[in-house]
């Protein structure tokens, strides 16, 4: 996703398990005859979504001031809003040969790599803006999301480790360096990974499922049982999350509470019989008698607890 930002905007969006932003600050340059700078222009019309404009009025700088590296930049910061990445590319190419020192367009470069699949080629621009400016955290997150897709675990798991090094409070960070860790079956550390997750936001879902996930790997059920617990608190119980619900509740022993989850869940969507056969979760449930009813719909035990329950 890219992002606009006004010149003097330093702050940073955070990321999740992907690479996210560019760095997408409209850089300023020295001031032109006019005496307005390259950016406040080409910033301005960015600022009204009238891109093709920025781009023209950058093309104009460039045509009186061919080695203005700041424009260059501008140049493929719009080209790459509008989608055209290959001619992006060869702007923030002009932009580092006058600015070899510009991270940010090594930055840039390598986002545009990584969504066109050239994932080598993107690790290597992630590698030269880094070595621009080693305070680049993006890059390198980014860095490791293209290691994790790579499938080299341990360098990825590196990259994460220096970012949360520079930003403690880093979610994405945090939640991939447990992920590497869970590729590479280093599932005690992957735990205090997800712990870390927890701390920087205890009310994602998500990471107390993982680690009740893990927990049942490691055979710490009751320990699990709690992870799952504190998961439920946070699901809502809507239609979008019966599924699951049914599902976790599968996990911890709770079979007919679950099979009632379930039940609902494919009253709202009739393909969760599907999911059922194939999601983890429910595969101690296979077997069953009861789960087998609920799939096919003579479920009576069922009818009967929810009656009980009225």
């Amino acid at each position: 996703m890219m992002n606009e930002k006004s010149p003097n905007n330093e702050e940073q969006e955070a990321c999740h398990s992907e690479a996210c932003h560019s760095n997408g600050d409209i850089k300023q340059s020295i001031p032109n005859k006019g005496g307005e700078s390259t950016a406040d222009k080409g910033f301005m019309f960015s600022q009204m979504e009238e891109r093709e404009k920025a781009l023209k009025y950058y093309e104009s700088v460039i045509e009186k001031e061919p080695k203005n590296g700041d424009a260059w930049y501008n140049k493929g910061l719009t080209l790459h809003s509008l989608s055209r990445f290959y001619e992006a590319m060869d702007a923030y190419d002009e932009a580092v040969l006058i600015n070899p020192e510009d991270s940010d367009a090594y930055y840039n470069k390598g986002l545009i790599q990584a969504e066109l699949g050239l994932l080598d080629d993107s690790l290597e621009s992630y590698n030269k803006s880094i070595f621009a400016d080693e305070g680049n955290i993006d890059a390198i997150f980014n860095k490791g999301v293209v290691l994790m897709s790579l499938k080299r675990y341990e360098e990825a798991q590196n990259a994460f480790e220096i970012v949360l090094k520079k930003d403690k409070k880093n979610f994405g960070a945090a939640y991939n360096k447990a992920l590497t860790e869970v590729e590479m079956e280093k599932y005690e550390a992957a735990v205090q990974s997800f712990d870390t997750v927890i701390q920087i936001d205890p009310s994602n879902r998500e990471a107390w499922y993982d680690k009740g996930q893990l927990l049942m790997k490691l055979g710490k059920t009751q320990d699990a049982k709690e992870a799952f617990s504190m998961t439920l608190k946070l699901i809502p119980d809507l239609p979008d999350a019966w599924f699951r619900i049914g599902g976790i509740l599968a996990v911890v022993g709770e079979k007919e509470k679950s099979l009632k989850y379930l039940k609902k869940a494919i009253t709202a969507n009739p393909k969760a019989k599907e999911w059922a056969l194939e999601d983890v979760d429910y595969k101690s449930l296979l077997d069953d008698e009861d789960f087998k009813n609920v799939l096919s719909g003579t479920d009576q035990k069922i009818k009967a607890f929810e009656e009980g329950k009225a």
